[in-house]
């Protein structure tokens, strides 16, 4: 490669980096003003009830991603162009299909519920299929390379929903349903934009066979997700319950403070994945230095961001988190030391999903999610709150080594099936069936 190619084609993959970083942060944003604008307009109980609306649409996306998303951006980044268009179609019906369907269970449970959660419900779930097209279609985008067009659907939807927002504030509604609805509303007519500059259609019907053929793949994405979060949170639960609130409290705390380099690292994701995925030729050893490469730029941004929540003065503390900056303060130090161990997995964490070997990265989390419940019940036991925190990095910081371990056995893997295949015929191994090369 020519000196002016490569400074060509590395100008090109920092743009698609920094356009990721722009999409999350205006997603993250988007959502955090939404909560704090609802939280200063409506009462506790309404208040409340918005959350559990916007709780049901976080593990609809869980589940979305997993099912629709994710076998998008790992088996459709090196394909020919109809074929793309093809599996856009599906991948965002697929997502529609649950929206469909998770809004026709959460229709139920509003109306046995009733009152404000039951409305609020009733909502969400007429709104969801919309809220999930939306999501699936910034997917598509990073899939496609064009994270700039992901980044211009969730501008309109802050937009929009900025707009309806202060429309309702200005009229004094006080009940969180219809701030439910400005914000699904808002995110459809973005999942309409999104399939207007995609010049694709959700393809509905073909949802059951996008299953089909991605079980091997979404049977493991989904248990890995719901397992992983389940895991933290059920920790979480386990420290309430053997602890106190106020422990919890200060790990939820640490978790804000410690916030925007989890930002960092979703966009990480979402750049990473479909850019591995998509190189199909790479070696073993390219692999690993990608992996580590990856989780070092990261680790490094966990850990001077650690270091300045740490030198954080005790008035600005208090400033941003009033009477639970103490016990935050208590479990930051360990908080950073297990967001950096976190941090560095990220990278070959990537590489495997890159690989196609959602089994792999299912048996590694599988592993975290134990040892985050096991750990941090034991931390707890031995030393509160800071020690849980303790138990959580030490879970995370276990499996780093596993990680990159995982890469290179796979890696050699790759290279020999590589080696074995028949010039000009792709492994199966190392590209599902039906995808070519760019």
């Amino acid at each position: 490669m020519a000196p002016d190619e490569g400074r060509s084609s590395a100008g090109r993959l920092a743009r698609r980096a920094g356009w990721n970083i722009i999409d999350q942060a205006l997603s993250s944003l988007s959502n955090l003003a939404l909560s704090l604008i609802v939280a200063r307009a409506v009462d506790a109980d309404a208040f409340g009830a918005f959350t559990l609306s916007f709780t049901v649409y976080s593990v609809a996306i869980l589940v979305t991603r997993s099912l629709a998303s994710q076998p998008m951006m790992m088996r459709f980044t090196a394909v020919s162009r109809p074929e793309f268009h093809r599996a856009a179609g599906q991948s965002t019906g697929m997502a529609t299909a649950i929206g469909l369907g998770l809004g026709l269970l959460v229709l139920v449970c509003g109306l046995v519920l009733g009152g404000d959660v039951g409305a609020a419900l009733l909502a969400m779930a007429v709104l969801l299929p919309g809220l999930l097209l939306q999501d699936a279609w910034r997917m598509v985008f990073f899939a496609d390379r064009r994270p700039e067009l992901a980044a211009l659907v969730d501008a309109v939807w802050m937009v929009l929903q900025l707009i309806a927002v202060t429309a309702l504030l200005v009229g004094g509604v006080g009940d969180a349903v219809p701030f439910v609805i400005a914000w699904g509303l808002s995110g459809t007519l973005a999942a309409v934009l999104g399939a207007w500059r995609s010049r694709c259609a959700p393809a509905l019907r073909s949802s059951g066979q996008w299953l089909r053929s991605h079980w091997d793949l979404t049977r493991f994405l989904v248990l890995e997700a719901l397992l992983l979060q389940g895991a933290y949170q059920g920790a979480l639960l386990l420290v309430g319950a053997f602890g106190t609130l106020t422990d919890v409290g200060s790990l939820r705390g640490a978790q804000v403070i410690l916030g925007p380099v989890t930002l960092l690292a979703t966009s990480a994701m979402a750049f990473g994945v479909p850019e591995l995925s998509r190189r199909t030729g790479l070696t073993a050893r390219a692999r690993l230095l990608a992996a580590t490469g990856l989780g070092a730029v990261l680790s490094v941004a966990g850990l001077l961001w650690g270091i300045v929540a740490l030198l954080l003065p005790d008035d600005w503390g208090v400033a941003l988190l009033g009477d639970s900056w103490s016990g935050v303060s208590a479990v930051l130090l360990a908080s950073v030391i297990g967001q950096v161990g976190n941090l560095l997995s990220v990278g070959p964490a990537c590489v495997v999903y890159g690989m196609g070997r959602a089994d792999a990265v299912f048996r590694v989390h599988a592993a975290v999610s134990v040892m985050l419940v096991a750990f941090g019940v034991l931390g707890l036991w031995l030393g509160g709150a800071a020690g849980a925190a303790l138990g959580f990095a030490a879970a995370y910081w276990a499996v780093v080594p596993v990680w990159f371990l995982t890469v290179s056995r796979l890696g050699r893997e790759a290279d020999r099936l590589r080696e074995e295949a028949v010039p000009d015929e792709p492994s199966s191994a190392v590209l599902p069936a039906g995808l070519v090369d760019e």
